[in-house]
């Protein structure tokens, strides 16, 4: 008879650890709003690989936020174009000024070989909405 409990108290206590392990959702009004930067950058020369050149630009935008900031604005690349040389950077709704100024002190991108390489990188458009901001990125 004590073999039976036990089991019952073991299946009683699974269910009751599942219920706990359950994570609860987060309310949308606690979530932090993201807004997507179209950007344009803008050179004399085109550039085949905009791979780098992305990844130069982003680098380059958190140094200058700093190690705080950076953390907060949450800089993270959504697409981008390389035929146009266009691109989305999804961050934080309060640091896209920051952003803009940012994307806009960059002067020049080191390309393959450490070839530098003079640049203009320019805002288009800010959305809240992802498919948006690439419509914009591709028109």
């Amino acid at each position: 008879m004590t073999g039976t409990r036990n089991n019952s108290k073991n299946v009683s206590s699974v269910k009751a650890a599942s219920k706990i392990s359950k994570q609860k959702i987060l309310l949308p009004t606690l979530k932090e709003q993201q807004r997507y930067v179209v950007y344009k950058v803008i050179t004399k020369n085109s550039i085949k690989n905009f791979d780098s050149v992305h990844n130069n630009i982003m680098t380059q935008c958190n140094s200058m936020l700093g190690i705080f900031d950076g953390g907060k604005a949450g800089l993270m690349s959504a697409k981008y174009n390389a035929e146009k040389m266009t691109g989305v950077i999804r961050v934080n709704n309060k640091y896209v000024d920051k952003l803009k100024v940012c994307l806009g002190m960059i002067k020049n991108i080191t390309v393959k070989d450490d070839f530098v390489q003079d640049v203009i990188v320019d805002c288009i458009y800010v959305s809240g909405m992802l498919h948006k901001a690439v419509d914009k990125m591709d028109a």
